[in-house]
């Protein structure tokens, strides 16, 4: 009778001694030690669901880490990641077996489960999860297709399965722009690592060197998107019911709010940045460092503020100032008018423009309104507070300070974040930061993180400032 269980033999591959064990139930966790000479593996002969060997493929995978890998991973750089540099060289290790016709032609697990974990993944992990799975699920297999006359290969039964989910998610009618596009992008970056990892001119050997190169870069995007979505950031909202829908809302009766183009102002910013972060560089850019200043705010604006009186009627409070109007309305007391305020952050670029003028109109509207502008050059850039508590600085001020680049969108949206509410970001949206890739998915991606964790509202221009500022600020 046959052995039942199926035993790889490291020792013919590199000619030592080494002990080799089971996995706990035969499962598809191979690992293989090669400084102790440990190879776990499961060892079964077929799947007892679907009847395929994947264990078998799993053991040559594991002795292909026998042959080519290093005995540790060696000193890591500061900022590379371990799982970075592994799932690189589980790339670098398929791809060297295909090369030497012992291509992993069989799934090593499951297809539908593999279908479960890809789905569970596009629907509730973060990017680095989807990217690090879809790294250690793609690679070469033989393709005996007569009719193909180039290359002779296609990809293996589990990238097929991954890539059709990542259709799926980009099908459903219910899942935000947004996160297809996190989808795109992790297939991107997915399909750039394998292919800088797995290309090399004729006759040469894919050295171990070339996962180290490569693991410094994946370590930055796998540290940038570490955090699971939000639901709001897959799942499109329910519909609203129209106004014949809602009860107790009478014919023509228009409700205020701070509606744009058919949709609020809010969405519309979520809009915005979707559509930016697809036309976005698959790279990794960096923001400059911010400088924050406060200059002397020598132009006085009070005087021309006053728009009414500070105190109005009301039907409480403790200083009974309008006894006239018992009769009327009861409204007899003295209470003090809040004045309207929040916290206004301009991007200063060349691509924008205001003046004096401009900040005058909105603290007409605003009286108690901070607004600072931000702009940079090369690495570096500053945030400069230009109107507070009814004063602001002068025109030649603005005019020197104005232009260049945005170099630090990021860190000026973080400042915002920590102002009073309501917090306005007037920009074209023209993001770029100030190292690397300066236009980088990874930006993009941040700032949506910000706007969405501060609920900050984009305006296009001074002018939309202008038009919703006050509304926005009802509150």
């Amino acid at each position: 009778m046959p052995n039942s269980k199926a035993y790889p033999y490291p020792e013919i591959v590199t000619g030592e001694k080494w002990e080799v064990v089971g996995t706990v139930n035969n499962s598809p966790d191979g690992s293989t030690d090669n400084l102790n000479r440990q190879m776990t593996v499961p060892l079964d002969r077929e799947c007892e669901e679907c009847g395929i060997n994947h264990s078998r493929m799993i053991r040559r995978h594991e002795l292909g880490h026998a042959k080519w890998s290093p005995k540790t991973m060696g000193k890591l750089k500061p900022g590379v990641r371990a799982e970075a540099v592994h799932v690189l060289e589980e790339v670098r290790v398929n791809h060297l077996l295909h090369e030497n016709k012992l291509a992993l032609s069989e799934p090593s697990e499951c297809l539908d489960v593999i279908q479960q974990k890809t789905m569970k993944l596009v629907y509730e992990s973060g990017i680095a999860e989807i990217i690090l799975m879809g790294l250690a699920s793609r690679w070469r297999v033989p393709d005996n297709d007569p009719d193909r006359k180039y290359d002779r290969y296609k990809y293996n039964d589990e990238w097929i399965v991954m890539s059709s989910c990542f259709d799926m998610i980009r099908n459903d009618p219910n899942v935000t722009d947004f996160r297809k596009n996190q989808i795109m992008y992790a297939q991107r970056v997915i399909t750039k690592f394998m292919h800088n990892i797995t290309n090399h001119s004729w006759g040469q050997t894919i050295s171990y060197r070339k996962v180290q190169k490569y693991a410094e870069p994946l370590s930055k995007i796998l540290d940038m998107f570490r955090d699971k979505p939000e639901h709001d950031e897959v799942y499109k909202p329910a519909p609203k019911p129209t106004s014949s829908q809602q009860e107790g809302e009478g014919e023509g009766e228009a409700q205020e709010s701070n509606e744009l183009g058919g949709g609020s102002l809010e969405q519309r910013t979520r809009d915005d940045i979707t559509e930016l972060l697809y036309s976005s560089s698959d790279g990794h850019g960096e923001w400059g460092e911010m400088f924050t200043h406060q200059p002397p705010l020598s132009v006085n604006l009070q005087s021309r503020l006053k728009n009414g009186r500070s105190y109005r009627p009301a039907d409480f409070g403790y200083n009974p100032k309008y006894i006239n109007r018992y009769c009327i309305d009861k409204k007899i007391f003295k209470q003090k008018v809040t004045a309207l305020g929040g916290t206004i952050l301009i991007d200063a670029s060349g691509s924008m423009s205001f003046d004096g003028q401009d900040i005058l109109e909105v603290m007409q509207q605003l009286p108690a309104v901070t607004i600072a502008m931000y702009n940079g050059k090369s690495n570096t850039g500053d945030l400069r507070i230009i109107a507070k508590n009814g004063k602001r600085v002068t025109e030649k001020y603005l005019d020197e300070h104005s232009g260049y680049g945005n170099v630090v969108d990021g860190p000026a949206l973080e400042w915002l974040g920590k102002q009073p509410p309501r917090r306005l970001w007037v920009s074209d949206m023209a993001v770029f930061g100030g190292r690397g890739d300066t236009s980088g998915f990874n930006l993009m991606a941040d700032v949506n993180k910000l706007v969405r964790r501060y609920n900050i509202i984009n305006l296009k221009n001074i002018e939309e400032v202008k038009e919703h500022a006050l509304k926005l600020n009802v509150v």
